[in-house]
């Protein structure tokens, strides 16, 4: 018996795995805005998303419930949207299809706005890494509101943060200003308890 390393042949090409478990297959990928097969169109600012109704039912309660229930829009294939833009809507929908989202960091409040209309906490919390990538000195205030709104804790502890080490840029910022009385003062009391102001 003679001792022998178990190793691959150099020859032979190393094949890894690619985890698709979490991927949404390409075929749903590819249906996302078919007018061919949609069965609902919603229109936002004058544009159209086509979609399933089948697809959002599955994928959210709230849709499950406009769509199955005893409501106006159950019957209608063409829902008007108001409120919100056309590219967050879209990217909103698309998210059904693809597990992605489409949206740069700086657009990505108005998706997490509706993640938390529509009770989807995983795409809350991916709403909630974007949102990080595009904190800035100027919107970090309306971000830390809208994370203590939504009780989106990691989010709201990151902004925090980062509203500690720029805290003169954030204080003097118009975002800041536009923050009511309340949220105002439990922050500047947050902050004073973190050091903030010490001498």
């Amino acid at each position: 018996m003679t001792f022998r390393p178990l190793r691959p042949k150099l020859a032979e090409p190393i094949i890894e795995e690619k985890n698709t478990a979490n991927e949404s297959p390409e075929w749903l990928r590819k249906s996302f805005d078919d007018f061919e097969t949609a069965d609902v169109v919603f229109v936002v600012e004058g544009k159209k998303i086509h979609a399933h109704k089948a697809i959002l039912i599955m994928r959210c309660d709230v849709f499950r419930t406009i769509f199955q229930g005893d409501w106006t829009e159950s019957n209608e294939s063409e829902q008007i949207i108001e409120h919100q833009s056309y590219g967050a809507f879209y990217a909103f929908l698309k998210y059904f299809y693809t597990d992605d989202i489409d949206l740069p960091p700086d657009s990505a409040l108005e998706l997490l706005d509706l993640a938390h209309f529509y009770h989807l906490p995983v795409l809350q919390e991916k709403c909630g890494q974007l949102v990080k990538r595009g904190v800035t000195v100027e919107n970090a205030a309306a971000i830390l509101e809208k994370a203590i709104y939504y009780e989106s804790k990691d989010l709201e502890e990151y902004v925090f943060q980062f509203c500690l080490d720029h805290m003169t840029g954030v204080i003097s910022s118009d975002g800041f200003k536009k923050l009511d009385k309340d949220t105002v003062s439990e922050f500047l009391k947050r902050a004073a308890q973190y050091g903030a102001f010490k001498n």
